[in-house]
Order: structure tokens, then sequence, then C-alpha cells
């Protein structure tokens, strides 16, 4: 049996992650998480947990004019998180009440 060169312990999870097909919903789920920080804490506090499913994080907003403000920085904030992952895993932002 022929011994392999070491490999760390992160390319092991990487590759099991991609054999798996789970990368992309990692990617989701770290999405979801940089959502406190793209916002701030007051913000996040006062909007519902986002969820991730096919590109589409949806975030509960509790008033139409919270929602308006939101929209217009849409597309900023997909920006940011996609560049934070290092991915195209954000496509769209949908805010619902």
């Amino acid at each position: 049996m022929k011994r392999l060169e070491p490999e760390s312990v992160g390319d092991v999870l990487r590759q099991a992650l991609d054999r798996q097909n789970m990368s992309e919903k990692l990617r989701e789920t770290r999405a979801c998480v940089l959502w406190l920080r793209i916002v701030g804490p007051q913000l996040a506090q006062v909007t519902g947990k986002p969820s991730v499913k096919n590109g589409i994080m949806t975030v509960g907003v509790p008033n139409a004019a919270l929602r308006s403000e939101l929209m217009m920085v849409r597309s900023q904030m997909i920006g940011q998180i996609n560049s934070i992952l290092g991915f195209e895993t954000i496509t769209d932002i949908r805010y619902t009440s």
C-alpha cells in the first residue's frame, strides 16, 4: 500500500463537501450569517432571520417603510455578501412581511 502525502483537515473537508455537492448549501448558510455583519445589530434585530434557497435570500421585514429602504440598497447588499463569500452565491434578496 502506498503512503499518501499528508493533507490538511480543511482540504479533506472541502473535498468531502464537493463530492457530496454541499459546497453551495454551505455558502448559502454562510450568507445568512453575514446578514448581521452587513446590516448591523440593530437592523438585524428588527428583521427576521434570513434564509436562502437557490440563491435567493428571504428576510422578514416588519413594515413597509423599512422594506422600501432595504429595497433601495438591495443590489449593494448582494454585492457585499458575494464579495465576502468570494462566490456569486446570492442572486436576489426578497423582503417579506
